[in-house]
């Protein structure tokens, strides 16, 4: 099972080549997308046959998630191609405006719904931020969690008793306040739960987690990387 950093940043990338949020996971050749934030696109077409991209689970819809949508439609277009999109479902105009596409076949998502797609399944927590958001437990030959932007929560718990690696949004310096968890929370997680690895993201563009990370075991997440679980 393998997990390839498109973007790691947000809520905007970093000056020079970053992007935000996007992952690829792959598992006995079925492919599933995590996110799709600005930038990424092009990153994706580099790393798979787009052909080959079926499917692809939006956490939330922020921007730093969800803007390379509009622009991947062209491409969709131009292959007539169409792929499968998991997503809760979100009463406001930004949702009709990214999924309301011929090529986006939306599947909404909540706690009790519980998918396979080819060789992986998924399932899914709601988590705690400033929008409806849900990480996505998915279960290959080994089991990733991905949980979306979030505070910390008791579903975070639940992540780490499901997974052998998460990727957390857990990148913000210690002290942090806003919505997301710091390398305060990641360093608790970590002893609490030894045997899981934690790939650290949605990291901001002003600060690099990984000197404070150092000697933690938490890896801090770097774009273009692939880490095979």
């Amino acid at each position: 099972m393998k997990l390839t950093v498109l973007g790691k940043y947000g809520p905007y990338g970093k000056a020079g080549n970053g992007c935000s949020s996007s992952y690829l996971v792959e598992n006995e050749n079925d492919f599933l997308v995590l996110d799709m934030g600005c930038g990424t696109l092009s990153r994706l077409c580099n790393a798979v046959d787009i052909r080959k991209v079926k499917h692809i689970f939006i956490s939330h819809l922020h921007y730093d998630h969800t803007s390379d949508l509009l622009v991947f439609r062209y491409l969709l277009e131009e292959l007539s191609h169409t792929v499968n999109i998991y997503t809760h479902y979100e009463e406001s105009q930004w949702y009709k405006i990214l999924f309301e596409h011929p090529n986006f076949n939306v599947i909404n998502i909540d706690e009790n719904t519980d998918i396979d797609i080819g060789s992986m399944r998924l399932s899914f927590l709601p988590m705690k931020h400033t929008v409806t958001d849900y990480a996505v437990i998915i279960k290959g030959d080994k089991t990733i969690c991905y949980t979306g932007d979030t505070l910390f929560n008791d579903n975070v718990l639940k992540c780490f008793e499901e997974s052998d690696l998460v990727l957390a949004d857990c990148s913000k310096p210690r002290g942090f306040l806003g919505p997301h968890m710091n390398i305060e929370d990641a360093v608790n997680l970590s002893k609490k739960y030894p045997q899981v690895k934690i790939i650290a993201t949605h990291q901001s563009a002003d600060y690099n987690p990984k000197n404070d990370l150092e000697g933690t075991g938490i890896i801090s997440a770097e774009e273009g990387t692939t880490y095979t679980i």
